[in-house]
């Protein structure tokens, strides 16, 4: 946002204040100034009047001028700028004047003719371009009095500051803004316009225009109404626009952009004959449509707040201009547009953050500029549909306030502060609590932390003394130290197995989520600004991210690749929760003499045991319904203490070429289902340990899920551990096969003889025959 001082002490009176101390103000209240530079019009440069003009009499592009340059002295200057015209007030660079480009004016003769000084542009003065001839003087910089330097003109000779808001300040996206914020340091009153009734013989504007409007909309509007027969726009309206860099080439969009900045308030204007005309009366209906309220005329004229349809659009030249003023909640407009690629202008920049809601002022105000120069007809009153504004109201005790800003703030400097920002101050019964009630135009303060924010900007960080650190022993573990501590020690296990940490954004692109089956964020609580339009929603996995570094290194020819992520995921509503991921890819080991330079490549239970070495042990189970990323074939869920935690699979073959990897195995699981804590030290037999493998005859289609459960319900205390570690198929099984279980005996008060193992193993035999017909082979 750029303002000048000059602007500002339109509405606050700092003419007494330095730039360098508005500056510092304006950092001290949250306003970071991102420069201030000057514009100064250099000395011997004086208001003259062009009293004769005529041709050269040996060059056609040069006209001879004769200038009365006040003190009753009139020169000779010969100038080449087409819009040189008797009875203008211009400027006049005298003999010895030194311009900013360095040029000194000096006498000179031009074919023949003699010219004393020169009739000057607006950029061979050091300021802003704002026709392609010299610039023509009016009253609005001051009065113009013949022979008076314009370096004495305090309003084109300005001090320009430029100020970096941020995207919540929506309310400081004006002069005005600026300045009310300002007016608080400051204690000044802001400036109001004067109140000018209407002449009660003036046309209303019920005569030419009717608006219908659809009960659905949620902005809000006002509309006036003005025959035009000449529109012009002040000097001081141009060169302040090209201080502030608006560039406008139509004079009405010219006077339509200062209002705007000045004010706050977003206008357009319109032809009559845009709208359906009937009788001479035009009729504007607003409708909704894809949640924005949309300008209707014999087209689609705007949507608010973001587009204005160019044939729609008014100039210098219509007879007959329909003002609009508008104010949609800058929420509405930055979520509901948001990834519909739609036709945008200027407006958008300011109504995604906030305008001003005050239609009547932005109005008004621009009604003013119109008529100081223009030969306007405006008719009387305006055309309103105004929706209600439900006031956000925050109750704050002043020890909440205390307590946050670490100082006693005096209640009547905080009630000062608040009004003059803008806010309604009430007391409750107690008076200790304040009833806050924010303005509509800062939809940006919805808590006690937001109200605490105003009054320390206003009061000054560095105004709030200093205190000492209080000691005092305290538990300094908490859940946030805790989740740390479990996230550095599985990230350690990580690296010490093998895998690569990686980590990326946790948004992701919504097409391609959808394509591999993951749930995405429900309408109405996406993203309202992505960064880009690849990252437009937030992630349900880690792996896709994963999948695809894993591709560019596979492409930048790595062999093996083994990575690992610990990050947030969402669900559909947004709900945020911690998963850890794996992905391994390609061969398992270098090349070298033992395996004859062909590393083999990662294959299912390989990739298990490192993940096991990461998460300690875990279970697998059949994966029912995988994902459509995961093999149908090479999956499973992951259970760790009789809970499911997440699963493991291969990446789906179709999955593989599109991305162009080799053989690859994913794992990703809830990372809070991952033990972490005190590890309990458990006494160990001092025993010798003895195993015995089992080998049973089960049908084909009998699970060793079933077989384990059961075993494990009726396992003796001496049987450690078991599994599988063999399966046999053969002809003579025919629809059997053959199961291989090794069992683990250990006992912590004997060494166990034979005896005792087979007597255990004879229990195990008789109840697999008895629960399930099974016996050995």
């Amino acid at each position: 946002m750029i303002v000048t001082k000059e602007w500002l002490n339109e509405w606050i009176d700092i003419e007494d204040i330095s730039t360098e101390k508005i500056a510092t103000t304006l950092n001290e209240i949250g306003l970071e100034v991102d420069g201030v530079s000057s514009v100064r019009v250099p000395k011997n440069v004086v208001v003259g009047k062009v009293v004769s003009c005529e041709k050269h009499p040996d060059a056609d592009k040069l006209n001879v001028c004769l200038v009365n340059i006040g003190h009753n002295k009139t020169e000779q200057i010969v100038c080449g700028a087409k819009n040189v015209a008797t009875e203008q007030y211009v400027p006049v660079a005298l003999v010895g004047a030194v311009l900013p480009n360095g040029i000194q004016i000096k006498e000179a003769e031009l074919r023949g003719v003699k010219s004393c000084g020169m009739i000057c542009s607006s950029t061979e003065l050091g300021l802003p371009k704002i026709n392609d001839g010299i610039m023509i003087l009016d009253d609005s910089i001051g009065e113009l009095v013949l022979g008076k330097e314009l370096s004495q003109y305090p309003l084109i000779n300005d001090d320009i500051i430029d100020i970096g808001l941020t995207p919540n300040r929506g309310d400081c996206l004006s002069v005005y803004g600026v300045a009310r914020d300002l007016s608080v340091p400051f204690d000044s009153e802001l400036k109001t316009l004067d109140e000018k009734q209407e002449d009660d013989n003036q046309l209303g504007v019920g005569r030419v225009l009717n608006i219908s409007a659809s009960e659905a909309i949620e902005g809000s509007f006002t509309y006036k109404v003005f025959d035009n027969k000449s529109i012009k726009a002040p000097l001081l309206i141009q060169l302040r626009l090209g201080f502030v860099g608006i560039e406008e080439t139509c004079v009405l969009d010219r006077l339509l952009s200062y209002a705007t900045h000045s004010t706050g308030v977003l206008l357009r204007a319109y032809t009559h004959d845009c709208f359906s005309v009937k009788e001479d009366k035009a009729k504007i209906i607003i409708n909704k449509e894809d949640g924005l309220d949309i300008v209707f005329g014999n087209k689609r004229a705007s949507i608010a707040g973001i587009w204005q349809d160019k044939e729609c659009k008014a100039d210098e030249k219509t007879s007959r201009i329909i003002l609009e003023a508008n104010y949609t909640h800058p929420d509405i407009v930055s979520l509901r547009s948001a990834g519909k690629k739609l036709q945008s202008d200027k407006h958008l920049y300011r109504s995604q953050r906030g305008s001003e809601p005050d239609l009547n002022f932005g109005m008004e105000y621009f009604v003013d500029l119109l008529c100081e120069k223009s030969d306007v007809l405006v008719y009387a009153g305006s055309q309103q549909v105004v929706q209600d504004f439900h006031e956000v109201s925050i109750n704050i005790d002043q020890g909440d306030i205390r307590k946050m800003i670490g100082e006693e703030i005096p209640k009547e400097k905080i009630i000062k502060i608040l009004k003059k920002l803008g806010f309604k101050v009430n007391f409750g019964f107690e008076q200790e609590v304040m009833n806050i009630k924010v303005p509509q135009f800062r939809p940006d303060v919805v808590n006690k932390q937001d109200i605490c924010e105003e009054i320390v900007r206003i009061v000054g960080i560095d105004n709030i003394s200093s205190k000492p650190f209080v000691f005092a022993e305290k538990t300094k573990t908490n859940t946030s130290l805790e989740n740390f501590r479990k996230r550095k020690y599985y990230r350690h296990r990580a690296v010490s197995a093998g895998f690569y940490e990686t980590l990326h954004f946790v948004f992701d692109d919504k097409k391609m989520m959808q394509e591999l089956g993951l749930p995405t964020v429900v309408k109405g609580k996406e993203l309202a600004n992505p960064i880009t339009n690849e990252l437009n929603t937030l992630r349900a996995s880690l792996l896709p991210n994963m999948l695809r570094a894993v591709s560019q290194n596979v492409k930048f020819g790595k062999k093996r690749v083994a990575l690992f992520e610990i990050g947030s995921v969402f669900d559909e509503h947004r709900n945020e929760s911690k998963n850890i991921a794996f992905v391994y890819s390609g061969e398992v080991g270098i090349a070298e003499v033992l395996n004859h330079g062909k590393p083999h490549k990662i294959g299912f239970f390989e990739f298990a045991r490192k993940v096991g070495d990461v998460l300690g042990d875990f279970e697998i189970e059949p994966l029912g319904n995988p994902n459509s990323f995961s093999s149908p074939y090479e999956s499973a869920r992951i259970i760790i203490n009789k809970k499911e935690a997440g699963y493991i699979s291969r990446v789906h073959i179709q999955t593989e070429k599109s991305l162009d990897l080799p053989q690859t195995y994913i794992c990703e699981m809830d990372f809070s289902a991952l033990h972490y804590g005190r590890k309990c030290a458990k006494e160990y037999s001092k025993f010798p340990a003895t195993s015995r493998d089992l080998s049973l005859i089960i049908p084909k289609d009998m699970s060793f899920e079933e077989i384990k459960k059961y075993i494990s319900s009726i396992a003796p205390n001496e049987l450690i551990k078991f599994s599988a570690i063999d399966t046999y198929e053969s002809e003579a099984l025919k629809d059997k096969l053959s199961l291989t279980i090794k069992l683990h005996f250990q006992s912590n008060e004997k060494t166990l003889e034979d005896d005792d193992i087979n007597g255990m193993i004879e229990a195990l035999l008789s109840g697999l025959k008895k629960r399930f017909d099974i016996g050995i082979r």
